[in-house]
């Protein structure tokens, strides 16, 4: 055990105070004689942070006098570093302590800013110089503030853009956009979502989990079930962030844990790969090439790190060029910062040929510390650039019953993304054979009816209605989508 350094203890129970305190994430309230708040910190490992105040050699003037006048140290747990770094800037605005002058200065340190136009965004600035934006905090660290922005925009559908685009982009087709910029309709369900994401920031919860909780409660109470469901999907979807307590000592038969200490020991991996990723790609014929990454966190599903990939530099059918890209494109966003926190494990669907096309783009990003391996649909072989020989497990172990379905869940996202690609295609083309039909009255059917079959079932009325046009033109539009080939029409 590291000693306290005596002149530093100012109560004779503050030595054993300090031990007992958790190592999770949290903020800490220093306190002194007369329970007076002196300084506010959050910290990723609560104790380890807090007794380094007490045990370090040398300190600037100001933190010597600090440590010498506290008498108390209260911690608040938070279930991750970003909920801390939230919680920490609400505290110092509530309580505007002495110590934490330095933080109060928003010239240095960075802000959340909520714009003030009609479809407000969330990001990062250093100054406050919109006088129609709401600003919040300001934030110790750039870095966290960063994850806080994506976790929030991955939860709440608003807008990304810089600017309203003219078309509808893929955050609208992967639902986390309401796309104000083409549906102007949907603005009382955004104003909601801009309430809720100001209600948090503002309010100084412990999480984002714990405040998603209480209106999820709320909703229900007041029969507002719709409501109530958002805000049990969030949740469901924050329940990787849950960092849950456990000793180094974990027992074998744990299920939780049972796949990923498997797949450590097969792979003679020096941590245990909490965090998965596995990528895979989809073509017909070359037309229309997609990739897909799905990420685990402790064997379950991060939906805010799946990503979808248009394929932009492969012509024609190329498996390993598709992996190389997708790949590279994650990679470059992890040392962009885009990306969010690296993976222990990087899993690829396919044999030898797809692994070693991934392990090039690895070294080339200079990202070859990171364990990869792929596995083979056929007999489920497993590949890792350690072995020349394919592996091959037992389909009762652990280790591989995860790998499969993280497998699965890959393909599964891939070739939704594909058909959705395909049918959108699909669904253009045939709009385009209709004369008469611009891109607005075409939009506005797209907007109106779910499917073109849906559009070949109406009626002459609510065609009329949805493009906005006279009955005898509504009439023609009809006669001419039924007149096409059904075999060709995307339901």
């Amino acid at each position: 055990m590291v000693m306290i350094k005596e002149e530093f203890l100012g109560s004779p129970t503050l030595q054993e105070e300090l031990y007992s305190l958790p190592e999770t994430p949290g903020v800490y309230l220093m306190k002194g004689k007369g329970g007076e708040k002196l300084y506010i910190g959050k910290a990723q490992n609560l104790r380890k942070r807090v007794l380094s105040y007490f045990q370090k050699n040398v300190h600037s003037p100001k933190i010597t006098v600090l440590i010498q006048k506290v008498r108390h140290v209260e911690v608040i747990e938070t279930q991750t570093e970003a909920d801390a770094l939230l919680l920490e800037a609400s505290l110092i605005k509530r309580y505007q302590c002495r110590y934490n002058t330095m933080l109060r200065d928003d010239k240095t340190y960075p802000l959340l800013k909520l714009t003030g136009d009609a479809y407000p965004r969330l990001h990062i600035t250093r100054n406050r110089t919109d006088r129609k934006a709401t600003y919040y905090g300001p934030y110790t660290d750039a870095k966290l503030l960063r994850e806080v922005v994506r976790i929030v925009n991955n939860l709440f559908p608003i807008r990304k853009c810089e600017r309203l685009p003219k078309t509808a982009c893929l955050y609208y087709h992967i639902g986390q956009c309401l796309a104000p910029c083409i549906k102007p309709e949907v603005k009382p369900a955004y104003n909601r979502y801009v309430k809720e994401i100001k209600s948090f920031l503002g309010g100084g919860k412990k999480s984002l989990i714990d405040y998603l909780t209480d209106r999820m409660h709320e909703a229900r109470k007041e029969y507002h079930f719709e409501d109530a469901q958002f805000f049990k999907e969030q949740i469901e979807a924050l329940s990787w962030l849950r960092k849950k307590r456990f000793d180094q000592k974990i027992p074998e038969g744990g299920i939780g844990l049972r796949g990923t200490l498997s797949l450590k020991k097969l792979f003679g991996m020096e941590r245990l790969p909490e965090r998965i990723v596995c990528f895979d790609v989809s073509n017909i014929q070359g037309n229309q090439s997609v990739a897909s990454k799905v990420s685990f966190f402790r064997e379950l599903e991060n939906k805010l790190e799946y990503r979808r990939y248009k394929i932009k530099t492969v012509s024609g059918i190329n498996d390993y060029a598709m992996i190389q890209e997708a790949l590279r494109r994650m990679l470059r966003g992890l040392r962009e910062g885009t990306e969010g926190i690296a993976p222990d494990l990087i899993v690829i669907d396919g044999g030898r040929g797809h692994l070693n096309a991934a392990l090039e783009v690895l070294q080339s990003e200079g990202f070859g510390e990171i364990k990869l391996i792929s596995i083979a649909k056929q007999f489920e072989y497993l590949f890792s650039p350690d072995c020349q020989e394919p592996i091959a497990i037992s389909h009762r172990e652990p280790s591989l019953r995860l790998l499969q379905r993280i497998r699965d869940e890959a393909h599964r996202f891939v070739i939704t993304y594909h058909r959705f690609l395909k049918a959108k295609e699909l669904t253009h083309s045939i709009l385009d054979q209709i004369t008469g039909i611009g891109e607005k009255r075409k939009r506005a059917l797209l907007t109106y009816f779910p499917s073109i079959t849906a559009l070949r079932n109406a009626t002459v009325d609510e065609v009329a209605h949805a493009a906005n046009v006279n009955e005898t033109f509504a009439k023609k539009i009809l006669a001419q989508i039924q007149a096409l080939d059904s075999s060709n029409v995307k339901t």
